[in-house]
């Protein structure tokens, strides 16, 4: 005979599938038609059982979902490496996009249970896409109450201008309270499962005045609504949802408020119990995937309580991923230089591999009990002189040079680090430092270059530096060997323009002395046009010069700055990447704007630009990456690219009221922080800004 739901049981039936088609879950078909367990005495042997018997089935049948995962992991059960893998595969397959919030913060929740930093999952930072969500509360209070509890399982910090602090989502939460003390989903009456979910999320926030009221008029509800057979309509998912909400907030599901006849929540939640170990959504149904997981989430959560372990979402602190950085790799190989490019990467291993594989360069790696090792690049092994000689690595961070003890699978990197591999022995040294006197070199005019080489004291632990001595300089087409002091003179000195300085110390049969070195060196005058780069400008342009920031126009011998024209819209893009060191997207990114092609120079820096909100389309098909750059529009970008922060003082222009509004707070900032400045009190937000104006301001930026 078909049972009839009552209308309440059905409203609360409805209540429920809405979360879950909010939240998402499996998609397991039924198990074989079993007949329920009669209702029994609870022990604690008897929940262990029920345990074990929800978590073997799950695992039998393959996990299913997200839930399944942490309900395993939280009542001790070591999940299939399969799991993880196809977590992230799916992560990545979906490049860290989802249209709801609950998408995120349930994957937050699965990163986390499992013992992944979230805020780098598959190289993705989820945490973000939640408390910078524009669409937190467009799923009624569902997406807010999983939100917060997705940030306070990690423990994971928010920047104080985050469109949605913890503070913000209690709030939000606490507000939406009906009178009588439980929660819906968006309106109407009060239903247990809300409530339960809702007083979960609320549970690490007790010790808030207006937490800790919310929360007791929530349980007291929930106690008032149990019914007789000690549950809440004929579901058994409502039943777990209150226990794990109660266990959550330490209070016992078994004591006499949540015991209604003789009945408690535990003992209700086992009559549900069917004979293949699962769990029925209904007394008469069969095995359920969605009540299983939700049983077994309240059982672990149970036997959490009872040994004193804390709720149920509080898992341990996550370890923390190493993040993918914008580094560069150069491969110096025992006769001549092999490879350099920038990559992004978490460790110098990683990092090297991606630069082979895009370089399509020969990579042998051996393994050993300390981890892989660089064996041979491009077919040039390690022994090649018959000695200890082989590949070794170097990393240049900040000026400084790293010489790592662990192998390069287990360096970790950070933004900007050089990461060299060279080929050597243990005389093979790195430059450390070279000086140029005079300074700046003036073209036809005498010059000296000195040399210093660099290594590891293994004894101190400390780098030293000593002269690098009988190795070639090479400016232009001269080379010099340097003398005993490490000092190369070019007596004649060389022309005009961009050089490249190159130290090498190569020898015939044996393992260079040093790796090779490269450096651009300017020679006055650099460029062609350099009388018309103003007085307060020259500095700073021939800075950004060296620095690679800025490039000339033209080449050879008549390149020039072109100081008075004006920058335009994808330049000064690709300039704020170069000085957060953001490597351009790939060419193989689809753009979303038809006027940016893929054969131009500007394609991988508009488009890694957009993707970091340092600028917009001038429509949502049109980038106008040939248009000007404005001074208001330059401090917009600034602050975008930097992440700065409002500041107290706010100076004040005459010009003031020409500002547009979305502009005046970056202006302020800019110009508090000396990177712009204004003119006699005048800001003129609308003129366009020069090649000149832009190194200024560039050479600021470096070296705030």
């Amino acid at each position: 005979m078909k049972r009839i739901l009552s209308s309440k049981s059905f409203a609360l039936g409805m209540a429920l599938l809405m979360v879950i088609s909010i939240l998402g879950t499996s998609f397991a078909p039924s198990g074989t038609a079993f007949a329920a367990e009669s209702s029994q005495t609870v022990t604690k042997a008897s929940v262990s059982e029920a345990t074990y018997g929800a978590a073997e089935i799950i695992l039998k049948k393959g996990i299913q979902s997200d839930w399944q995962a942490m309900g395993l992991v939280r009542a001790g059960i070591k999940l299939p490496a399969s799991y993880q893998t196809a977590f992230e595969n799916e992560v990545k397959a979906n490049n860290g996009t989802y249209t709801n919030v609950t998408d995120y913060a349930r994957r937050v929740l699965a990163s986390t249970a499992i013992g992944i930093d979230a805020t780098n999952l598959a190289g993705f930072d989820l945490v973000e896409k939640i408390y910078n969500n524009d669409r937190m509360t467009n799923l009624g209070l569902s997406g807010v109450i999983f939100s917060l509890q997705a940030l306070d399982s990690g423990h994971y910090s928010m920047p104080a201008n985050a469109k949605w602090t913890t503070d913000k989502l209690i709030s939000e939460i606490v507000s939406k309270q009906n009178t009588d003390g439980g929660f819906t989903l968006s309106t109407g009456a009060s239903d247990p499962d809300m409530t339960a979910m809702t007083l979960t999320a609320l549970s690490a926030h007790m010790d808030k005045p207006e937490v800790k009221t919310a929360g007791e008029r929530a349980i007291t509800w929930l106690s008032q609504k149990q019914q007789s057979h000690g549950g809440y309509g004929d579901s058994s998912e409502s039943v777990a949802q209150v226990i794990i909400a109660l266990t959550s907030n330490k209070v016992d599901p078994t004591e006499q408020r949540f015991t209604k006849d003789g009945h408690h929540l535990i003992d209700r939640l086992l009559s549900f119990r069917t004979v293949d170990g699962g769990f029925a959504h209904t007394l008469s149904g069969s095995y359920n995937s969605l009540a299983t997981e939700q049983a077994l989430q309240a059982l672990a959560a149970y036997q959490l309580y009872l040994k004193g372990e804390g709720g149920f979402y509080n898992f341990p602190h996550p370890v923390k991923q190493p993040l993918a950085v914008s580094a560069s790799v150069i491969i110096e190989g025992p006769k001549g230089f092999i490879a350099e490019g920038n990559v992004r990467s978490a460790s110098a291993l990683d990092a090297l591999k991606k630069l082979t594989a895009e370089k399509n360069i020969t990579l042998d790696l051996t393994s050993s009990s300390f981890g892989d090792y660089v064996s041979g690049i491009q077919g040039v092994k390690a022994g090649l002189y018959g000695g200890y000689d082989g590949w070794n690595y170097a990393v240049s961070r900040e000026g400084q040079w790293i010489f790592p003890s662990v192998g390069m699978a287990d360096f970790v990197l950070q933004k900007s680090d050089r990461v060299v591999v060279y080929y050597g022995d243990s005389g093979t040294q790195l430059v450390g430092s070279v000086t140029l006197t005079p300074t700046p070199v003036a073209a036809g005019k005498s010059f000296s270059v000195n040399v210093k080489k660099s290594s590891l004291d293994w004894e101190s632990g400390k780098v030293i530096s000593v002269p690098a001595n009988a190795v070639q300089v090479k400016v232009g087409p001269k080379t010099v060997t340097t003398d005993t002091y490490g000092v190369a003179v070019f007596p004649d000195g060389i022309s005009n323009g961009v050089q490249t300085l190159t130290v090498t110390g190569y020898s015939e049969g044996k393992a260079p002395s040093v790796a090779r070195y490269t450096q651009r060196l300017l020679i006055n005058p650099v460029f062609a046009d350099q009388k018309n780069i103003s007085s307060w400008a020259t500095t700073a342009v021939q800075n950004a010069f060296e620095k690679g920031l800025m490039e000339g126009i033209g080449g050879g011998t008549a390149l020039n700055f072109a100081p008075k024209e004006n920058i335009t819209r994808a330049q000064f893009a690709a300039m704020l990447l170069r000085l957060t060191n953001n490597l351009p997207s790939a060419t193989s990114s689809v753009s979303p704007f038809s006027d940016v092609k893929s054969n131009a120079w500007y394609y991988g820096y508009v488009l890694k630009a957009k993707e970091l909100g340092i600028l917009e389309g001038v429509t949502a098909t049109s980038f106008k990456p040939n248009g000007l750059i404005s001074r208001q529009d330059m401090a917009v970008m600034i602050t975008r690219a930097f992440q700065l922060k409002d500041s107290a003082s706010a100076p004040t222009f005459k010009d003031a009221k020409a500002i547009s509004a979305y502009a005046l707070p970056a202006v302020k900032l800019v110009t508090v922080k000396g990177y712009m400045t204004s003119f006699n009190g005048f800001f003129d937000p609308s003129a366009p800004v020069t090649r000149e104006m832009a190194a200024v301001v560039t050479v600021r930026l470096l070296n705030k």
